[in-house]
């Protein structure tokens, strides 16, 4: 969550300056090197960023890229900046030269301050593709985008593994464009594979345009409950290089495009759903847990309350109303002796495993061991 407030906050504040920009080397001030340091990446420190890298390719001498970042000594990342003026279609055969001049070197990203196109070798080793893997726009940033933004930060980069992550990240953005279609307009192919088990009647065309809008509420309410439930461990360990998050952002934009007509709710954070967050957080912190990673995610129903992603969720708080409670993913049993003074009962599946129900939030000082018990269960299932 900071670190998508930190990008939306940038966002806004490129967009605001590029009208006053008029050259590149105010692009680079004004734009690109705010987005860097946004990333985590000293701009200062030239162990990690070096403006005007050399980067020469064949018997061409002289050649130098805007910015290569490094890692352990050896340049990671290239960047070649042009105005914010300036189209970048003309100008991805430059980077290309740097790029297949440091074999070392597995990102490419072109950029203009507001556009920002990333490439890498997956055709040929050393050799630039053509077309980019990953694009972005400060425009219209996406939680997709900003959870891909996240891989390329100082603390996350793996240079080992970006061939294999940006192959991947194509695929599911081909595959992501293709169901969100599906989904938000379903084929009468798709709609007879769906209902054939369970229809006994013939699928005429009456019949598809009848389950076609009861077909667009099972997909919203099915993408809700995977979002709500997480993935299972064996879905986690085939997601290697593309984090949950990713794949969760990705579920939940496509519900935001299926729904997006009917939609009159809204979530508002209230004051109490803040302060239940501080003080889960000061229990962790009381006992030593590192909360560098722990974020909160509100939503209609419930309150979220989750380390780093939101498949390790371990406190669900439901607020509103008469009968408040939290739903845990403790078994029933041990969630009753870490909560004596308390009711505790089954939750529903869809949920979570264990409900607790308390008066106000200020419960939640006197569940300091289930709250414990619960965060450490997360971290080992990590």
């Amino acid at each position: 969550m900071e670190f998508r407030n930190d990008i939306n906050k940038i966002a806004n504040q490129i967009l605001e300056r590029k009208e006053y920009i008029t050259n590149e080397e105010m692009t680079k001030q004004s734009l690109i090197i705010p987005f860097l340091q946004k990333l985590g990446y000293d701009v200062f420190n030239p162990l990690e960023v070096r403006p005007e890298y050399i980067a020469d390719f064949g018997t061409k001498k002289g050649e130098k890229v805007d910015y290569a970042v490094f890692k352990n000594g050896v340049p990671i990342i290239l960047i070649e900046a042009k105005s914010v003026t300036e189209n970048l279609l003309k100008h991805d055969a430059q980077l290309s030269r740097y790029f297949n001049a440091l074999p070392d070197v597995k990102v490419g990203v072109l950029t203009n301050g507001v556009e920002y196109k990333f490439y890498t070798d997956l055709t040929n080793d050393n050799v630039m593709d053509e077309k980019p893997f990953f694009t972005f726009s400060m425009n219209n940033l996406t939680n997709v985008d900003i959870e891909t933004i996240e891989t390329f930060t100082k603390e996350n980069f793996e240079a080992e593994g970006i061939v294999k992550y940006a192959e991947e990240l194509i695929y599911m953005t081909n595959l992501n464009s293709t169901i969100k279609e599906l989904f938000k307009n379903p084929s009468d192919d798709f709609l007879r594979f769906l209902i054939k088990d369970f229809s006994s009647t013939r699928i005429t065309n009456n019949v598809l345009e009848r389950f076609r809008p009861i077909v667009k509420k099972a997909i919203n309410r099915t993408l809700l409950e995977i979002i709500s439930d997480g993935l299972t461990p064996k879905e986690t360990k085939t997601s290697e290089k593309i984090e949950t998050s990713l794949v969760a952002a990705a579920s939940a934009e496509i519900i935001e495009d299926i729904s997006k007509e009917d939609k009159t709710d809204r979530v508002f954070t209230t004051e109490d759903e803040l302060t239940a967050f501080n003080i889960v957080k000061g229990i962790l912190t009381e006992n030593q847990r590192d909360i560098s990673d722990l974020k909160y995610k509100d939503t209609i129903s419930y309150f979220c309350i989750m380390n780093r992603v939101i498949t390790k969720w371990f406190i669900r708080l439901f607020l509103d109303g008469d009968a408040k409670s939290l739903v845990v993913r403790l078994d029933l049993e041990a969630t009753k002796q870490l909560c004596p003074n308390f009711v505790v009962e089954q939750a529903p599946k869809s949920q979570g495993v264990s409900r607790i129900f308390i008066d106000n939030i200020n419960d939640l000082k006197d569940l300091e061991p289930l709250i414990i018990s619960c965060y450490d269960q997360i971290l080992a299932n990590v």
